[in-house]
């Protein structure tokens, strides 16, 4: 089925290719990229249930939301700032996991935990019983981490049901959601069911059916606040951006991508306007988003593709669609600087599951050469990687959050 294939990264790549590029380009990306620039206006029946902004952003100014893109819209229209947010495109618990660190980096006094969606799957058993397990190595985590905060566990919720497959995935959801209330009580944090939002309230989805229009937000943190009596409880000092400097530094650039660029956005380090960089890209998807990259009208462009093409296409497939969107930015875009960043190595352990990560050297190779046809910046990160413990994530391919301090600063001097 497409909707179990879409969640999984790297998982039949092909199927999430054709997924991806018909959603993602037209409605997950222009939410990740626009940050809800649709008009809302009288999507609720209940507008009145809304709290100031101000107010709102004080009452949770110490807590952290951490999860996928859906409460990652709780920075839409400025709602939150994005130091309390913590929502990334194709987030699963998984990847959460890889980036517990950067959530305790932040020092939240309370943590909000969202996300699900990404991991259903088939068998369903199968799914959640995995679910649940790396869950539970979250929670236990973050509390070992940060045995001060208060941890609080949201319900996955529902998508739409007008999607044709909204009665199978909603069903898997509840089961989901099961698991999740039973493993709250046992790991002893607090769980928040969110049915009673759409029972309560008219609330109007985005195109994808599974994300939300902006003015569901304000009624999820009312709902919250309802919910935890946040407003009496101890709260610790505001949470703060603290790369400032890496936003001020690439402000007119555009990091063009898969989700190992796409973490800038979620971990915080540049602004989300200027990642474009979804779960599973491949040069093909990246093809698609030239004109959402035109729009931005950057002045300097970093490319880094290939860890999901490498696994999909031979070195001369590769190099002439990358020749092709080279010539489509060029095209449109003559101004622009364009740096084409090599493909990272992997660890040895993805190099064993999948014998393809061998061709990157080569892969490489044929990058610089085409740089050079076209006369533009070729990146080479090898030397990022000899003289730094790099740190990967879970499946050997992406990297912890303090990769990406070390690639900007490797970077930044290509912008001065």
């Amino acid at each position: 089925m497409i909707w179990v294939s879409c969640k999984k990264e790297l998982a039949n790549m092909k199927m999430v290719q054709r997924w991806v590029s018909i959603f993602l380009s037209a409605a997950i990306l222009s939410t990740l990229v626009a940050c809800g620039a649709a008009d809302d206006k009288g999507q609720t029946q209940l507008a009145t249930t809304q709290v100031p902004a101000g107010s709102v952003q004080e009452l949770f100014s110490s807590s952290l939301f951490v999860g996928d893109s859906i409460i990652g819209g709780l920075t839409n229209d400025d709602l939150l700032p994005e130091a309390n947010v913590m929502g990334g495109l194709g987030a699963t618990v998984q990847s959460t996991l890889d980036n517990v660190e950067e959530i305790a980096s932040r020092k939240p006094s309370h943590v909000f935990l969202s996300m699900g969606q990404n991991d259903l799957g088939e068998p369903t058993e199968e799914a959640k019983e995995t679910f649940v397990q790396q869950y539970t190595q979250l929670v236990d985590r973050i509390r070992e981490l940060m045995p001060a905060a208060r941890v609080y566990v949201l319900s996955i919720t529902p998508i739409d049901t007008a999607l044709p497959f909204s009665a199978n995935m909603n069903q898997q959801i509840e089961t989901f959601n099961a698991a999740l209330q039973k493993l709250a009580k046992e790991k002893g944090v607090d769980h928040i069911d969110l049915a009673p939002i759409f029972r309560q309230h008219k609330i109007q989805y985005d195109e994808d059916g599974s994300h939300f229009k902006n003015a569901f937000y304000p009624i999820l943190l009312g709902y919250l606040e309802e919910q935890t009596d946040l407003a009496h409880q101890p709260r610790g000092p505001a949470l703060t951006d603290p790369n400032e400097a890496y936003k001020a530094a690439f402000r007119h650039s555009v990091f063009l991508g898969d989700s190992i660029l796409g973490a800038l956005s979620y971990l915080n380090k540049v602004d989300p306007a200027n990642v474009i960089a979804p779960s599973g890209a491949t040069l093909d998807l990246a093809l698609l988003n030239v004109e959402t990259l035109v729009n931005q009208a950057p002045e300097h462009v970093f490319i880094l593709l290939g860890s999901n093409d490498i696994r999909l296409s031979d070195k001369q497939e590769f190099v002439e669609r990358y020749r092709q969107l080279i010539g489509s930015i060029r095209n449109k875009l003559p101004k622009a600087k364009l740096h084409i960043l090599s493909i990272p190595p992997v660890a040895e352990e993805a190099l064993k599951q999948e014998p393809r990560y061998a061709n990157i050297t080569d892969f490489n190779q044929a990058l610089e050469q085409l740089a050079d046809d076209f006369k533009v910046d070729y990146v080479d990160l090898s030397p990022l990687f000899a003289v730094n413990k790099i740190h990967y994530a879970d499946n050997g391919v992406h990297f912890k959050p303090d990769f990406y301090p070390l690639l900007l600063d490797y970077l930044k001097g290509l912008v001065k």
